[in-house]
């Protein structure tokens, strides 16, 4: 309801689940260098020339999506709402958010990142506090290290659910859950 004043046009996902990796990896071939220069901000702003980016996934029975808002350094935002067109788990979902927002930010030419978001797991897997074990989500871990690697910096910080809560109804609102006055129903 919150987005039917704009126009918008769903295009689904063309790749099929099996072969999205390689697909990626075609797609984005990584044109930079890869330095190990990453800053650590201690604060949820942006700084010079570091771009802000929160991501959500969403998981229901019968669907997935994502949210994604990014801010450019000198404050402008863009939300972006998607559908995935296939099974995932919660996690995979997070993961989805998390890489499409960062190829977001890299066909922007951003080279320095803040990337926040709620899911524990999957921040504290890409700092290092946790391992990445699962099967099902070490290719998600790996094509978002290949991204980061891209970035002259990028910090990876978890925040609480209440703060995120523009990308969570975005990706509620793909993946088809019900929203009452703007909260998770």
């Amino acid at each position: 309801m919150a987005l039917s004043e704009f126009s918008l046009q769903y295009v689904p996902q063309k790749a099929i689940k099996g072969q999205a990796l390689a697909d990626f990896f075609a797609q984005h071939p990584s044109p930079y260098g890869f330095g190990g220069n990453d800053v650590e901000i201690g604060m949820v702003e942006t700084h010079d020339n570091y771009w802000t980016m929160y991501f959500d996934g969403s998981h229901t029975s019968s669907l997935a999506g994502v949210g994604i808002v990014i801010q450019s350094p000198n404050h402008d935002r863009w939300y972006f709402s998607l559908k995935l067109d296939f099974e995932c788990t919660n996690n995979q979902v997070e993961y989805e958010a998390l890489i499409i927002g960062l190829g977001i930010l890299h066909d922007l030419w951003a080279t320095c990142a803040f990337i926040l978001g709620d899911s524990e797991l999957v921040i504290n897997q890409l700092n290092g506090s946790f391992l990445c074990m699962s099967c099902t989500l070490t290719p998600y871990n790996m094509v978002t290290i290949y991204l980061a690697e891209s970035f002259d910096g990028i910090t990876f910080e978890h925040i609480s659910r209440i703060h995120n809560t523009d990308v969570d109804e975005l990706a509620q609102i793909a993946s088809g859950a019900q929203l009452l006055k703007g909260k998770p129903g």
